[in-house]
């Protein structure tokens, strides 16, 4: 999920761009509640990503924190229509093992993605791509390429069937340079796919979505040296069935960086982020022709305000997630695309504090966002924990 930038004819195109956006008959907000999820452990248990097949089946992953090991472990959770349950899950290393994101094609086909590190430690070395699999019965883990020099990882995966999949994260040449990286699943092995890498000093993807095998997204940022600050770029690259290449996207402020993209057809296609650093929501539409920056609607946050998640089932039906921090304190938030605008949802707030790293959407409709709460443990201190928020209405 990340970024690009481009000048010419950007008035005018945004304008244009912003009709057709806006073309869907507004729809009532969503109706939010938490629901309760299992955690591993005592401290440390984060959702990243999630994905669902219908109101009565989706998926959740991320890790805990296995203190015997002092490092976290993978964790993957489903849902039945009635609760969330944890389903054992497989580790490549003793290390650090996260999944940050999981898609599923059918009830017998879906994959997890992240990292596993190959010593101890944050940073331990080796750090390489992980790719988990679901078969109908249990979760294996699946060779995947390890490109460059030392650390790699997988932030998005998108599976289109048992036979077609991919995943885009990033890792570092012999240089170290970051480089965007491009994986493909053909039913027998995943492959390395070249994808355009437009920054001079690293590129990232880190969401990935697609109508179909010849219409897919990628999206995330890339940095140039020389700049001053950490100035990311926002990216969006496309798959026509052939080829990945990048498409033109406004710069927005200072700073801007994509974690998420959501496609509903072939000219309807969102991307969110962040962007004047970390301080403001950013959120992008594709009207089949061109890029342009969508307003979000105001947090009243302080701090850093972020949105990490989009899906969408409908022009009107549009939902982003991620945070709002003030006062040292952050909350989730959830943003909906009405057919008009991006309204901010009442959602629950959290006593001490959490946030939202993805959104899967239903038919119904019926919305799962997935993250992270701040609650109180046995001893007084302060622990992650898992969070799970479902949105039902119109």
């Amino acid at each position: 999920m990340s970024g690009k930038a481009y000048r010419s004819g950007l008035a005018v195109v945004a304008g244009f761009a912003l009709v057709a956006a806006v073309a869907a008959p507004a729809r009532a907000a969503t109706s939010w509640s938490v629901l309760t999820t299992p955690n591993r452990g005592t401290i440390a248990n984060e959702l990243y990503g999630s994905a669902a097949l219908s109101a009565t089946s989706a998926w959740a992953v991320g890790s805990w924190y296995d203190t015997n090991l002092a490092a976290p472990r993978t964790l993957i959770e489903r849902w039945n229509g009635t609760s969330w349950s944890t389903v054992t899950s497989p580790n490549a290393t003793q290390y650090y093992n996260e999944l940050r994101d999981v898609d599923a094609s059918s009830a017998t086909d879906a994959w997890a993605v992240g990292y596993a590190n190959g010593s101890s430690g944050v940073n331990g070395m080796p750090r390489t791509t992980l790719a988990e699999h679901w078969n109908g019965t249990s979760w294996s883990t699946v060779a995947t390429p390890q490109p460059g020099t030392n650390f790699r990882q997988l932030y998005g995966v998108k599976a289109f069937s048992t036979g077609n999949a991919w995943a885009v994260g990033w890792y570092y040449d012999s240089s170290l340079h970051g480089e965007a990286l491009m994986l493909h699943w053909n039913g027998s092995a995943w492959s390395q796919v070249t994808a355009p890498d437009p920054g001079t000093s690293g590129t990232s993807l880190e969401g990935i979505a697609g109508t179909g095998p010849n219409d897919v997204w990628a999206v995330g940022y890339y940095t140039n040296s020389g700049e001053k600050g950490v100035l990311g770029h926002p990216l969006a690259v496309h798959y026509n069935g052939t080829a990945w290449t990048e498409t033109p996207m406004p710069e927005s402020g200072s700073g801007t960086f994509l974690h998420s993209v959501a496609a509903l057809s072939a000219n309807d296609v969102w991307a969110v982020g962040s962007k004047n650093g970390y301080s403001t929501p950013v959120a992008y539409h594709w009207n089949g022709l061109t890029w342009s920056e969508i307003p979000t609607a105001p947090t009243g946050g302080s701090g850093n305000n972020i949105l990490y998640g989009v899906a969408g089932v409908a022009p009107n039906q549009v939902w982003a997630v991620g945070y709002a921090s003030a006062g040292g304190q952050s909350q989730p938030i959830v943003q909906r695309w009405n057919g008009t605008a991006f309204t901010s949802e009442t959602v629950p707030q959290q006593q001490i504090g959490g946030l939202l790293y993805s959104v899967a959407a239903t038919t119904g409709p019926t919305v799962f966002a997935a993250g992270t709460r701040w609650d109180l443990n046995g001893s007084g201190s302060i622990s992650d924990r898992t969070l799970s928020m479902r949105g039902t209405g119109s």
